[in-house]
This record gives structure tokens, sequence and C-alpha cells, in this order.
């Protein structure tokens, strides 16, 4: 008994009359590749049954199943809350409808040698969700009007046609201010990163806010967080506000753990919260309502904001919206840190 020789891809080149780079492109489900060519080639790829790896089998379907998640750094990916929220919410989502992750670091080689269209042209993935927020928009220029499917993941880029999903930043800002503004604190301190448009966006809502105030405009002394917006730059942070202005009567942090750096700084200087200083924060992770004072924060579903940008990119893929550009919803949860502006 004699078996059928498994045929290579030189034999499908040869047979389909197309060089091995042109046939290499349609198994790679190249873009510019005609329509034509495509047909050839991939009925003889069928007429042999040629599927040489995981992405060219998804070629079968026209889907390899899997999905890449682009995060900032492996470190963060294991140590960070807010990563941690989002990925669980993606992946939740994206394993409920049959679909694999491909986690990838955006190293500054991924980024500036656009590692990412790669990926999506070698079908290795689907789709793509962004969630390094602090890579430059001009590297991301190239999925503008692209066929290539991708989606920001709580973040966005102005006067960019990139999809997004992401929480309202600039209402967060509002209801943050309106909050410490109705307690009636009229010097506050801001730490806000401004490495991201999101925190730019956040700094600049919350600055106009207290400006145009009805009851009167507020004084407000910010410093940036740094890059990381942790609780080690918070606690920085705090100390650079109050060396500024001693009179501070709150503090308000673009994220929980700027807050809860500013929080143990206080505690270390024998300032009380709130009794000396209202502090504030964003995002609303589980260890705030577990501090003591618990801390007063804007809830962002961080876990439903990964659910869905999975959602979006599926649509996406399967062709069932073909732009994005979502606002999920925020809301204020007031615990023991903020209370009113003590008496001058």
């Amino acid at each position: 008994m004699t078996t059928m020789k498994r045929k290579t891809i030189k034999d499908i080149a040869k047979e389909s009359g197309f060089s091995l780079s042109t046939v290499s492109l349609v198994l790679n489900n190249h873009p510019r590749i005609s329509q034509a060519t495509r047909d050839r080639v991939l009925a003889v790829v069928k007429k042999y049954n040629f599927y040489p790896n995981s992405a060219a089998r998804g070629l079968a379907s026209k889907s390899s199943k899997t999905l890449s998640v682009v995060v900032p750094n492996l470190t963060r990916v294991f140590s960070d809350i807010y990563l941690g929220e989002i990925i669980s919410g993606i992946y939740e989502r994206a394993t409920s409808q049959g679909y694999k992750i491909l986690l990838d670091i955006a190293t500054s080689q991924f980024i500036k040698s656009q590692e990412y269209t790669k990926l999506l042209a070698s079908r290795r993935a689907d789709g793509m969700l962004f969630i390094a927020s602090d890579i430059h928009a001009d590297y991301l220029s190239v999925f503008e009007d692209s066929p290539y499917k991708f989606l920001l993941v709580n973040h966005l880029f102005p006067g960019k046609k990139l999809n997004y999903v992401s929480v309202d930043y600039s209402a967060s800002a509002r209801t943050a201010a309106e909050h410490l503004l109705g307690l009636g604190h009229r010097k506050i301190g801001l730490i806000a990163g401004t490495n991201t448009f999101t925190g730019l966006q956040f700094r600049d809502e919350f600055l106009r806010t207290c400006k145009s105030w009805p009851a009167g405009a507020a004084q407000v002394v910010w410093v940036d967080g740094g890059e990381e917006w942790s609780q080690r730059g918070g606690y920085a942070a705090a100390a650079k506000l109050v060396a500024q202005d001693a009179g501070l009567t709150a503090i308000m942090a673009a994220n929980d753990r700027m807050a809860l750096g500013a929080m143990r700084w206080m505690a270390d200087n024998r300032r009380e919260v709130p009794e000396d200083v209202s502090v504030m924060g964003v995002d609303d992770i589980q260890i705030a309502a577990f501090v003591n004072p618990g801390l007063s924060t804007i809830r962002h579903d961080l876990y439903q904001v990964g659910i869905e940008s999975c959602n979006r990119i599926l649509q996406l893929i399967k062709g069932e919206i073909t732009e994005c550009s979502d606002l999920l919803p925020t809301s204020l949860v007031v615990r023991g840190s903020t209370a009113r502006a003590r008496a001058k």
C-alpha cells in the first residue's frame, strides 16, 4: 500500500502558477493580494488539504480563533490590578466565544518595527486589543482605514480614526471635582499622570470644573504622579503638593493607587484623613473599600471595560460593525476618606 506524499508549499506554487513568495502572502492573508490570485492559490490549497500550520489552517474557516492583547510590560500584567481587571474581562468573554488570548508586550522593538501589523497580517490573530496606553499615536496610524481589526482599550486618540472602548474620563473628572467642591473644598491638590491622553483629559477637565464652579472657583495645585501611576508616585506627589501649599484641604489623585500612596504619606506625617485632608481616587479597585478610612473614588468597571472591548473586537471581526467609539459610564463612590472642608 502506498501513501500520497504530502504536498509542500513548492508544489502549491508550481500548480497554481505563482511564486513561492506570492503563495506565502496568500497563506498569510496579506491584504494586498488580489482576490483572483487568492482564489487560484486557495483552490490548490483546498485540493490537497494543504494547511502547514495553525495560522494556515485558520484559512479554512477564515479565522485563527485568537485575539492579540498588547500590554505595556509583563511585570504589570501580574502586579497591576488595573490591567488584571481588564484582561480578566477580555479573557472571560473571549473564551466564552471559543477564542484564545495571545499576550504581546509593547516593547520598543515591537512598536517601532510595527510587529503588531505583522502579527495580524500573518493571521496569527484575528484582531488586536491594545491596552498599552502610553504609546505615541503616530505608531498606530497604520490602523487608520485599515483592513486589520484593531481596538484601543480604555484609551483614545482624538483626531485619529482608531476604534476604542473607554470609560468616560471627562465625566469622571467632573464628578470628582463636583464632589470635593460640594464639600466646600477650595484649596485642592491634584495628582495626575500626564504620559497618556486620558490622564491629560482627566487633569484638564478637573481644572476646568474647579475654575468654573458657580459657588466660587477653587485654587488647584497639581503635580505629575509619574509614568507608572503607582502608590510610590502618589506618596512622592503628596509630599510635593504639601510643600507647595500646606493649606490644602483635599487631594485628588487620578487613580486609586496614587490616592493610596497619598494617604500613606499623610499617615506617616501625622495628618488625619479626612479631618485634616480629604483624599479621593479613581477606579474603585478592590482594596479601596478595605483601607481605613475607606477611599472615596470614581468607579470605573474595568472588568466590564474588558468584556465590552472583547465584544466590540469580535463584532469588528465578524463585520457586524465597521467602527467603534464607546464611552462607558462612571459613578461616584463615597467612603470615609472625604468630608467637609475644615474650618479656616
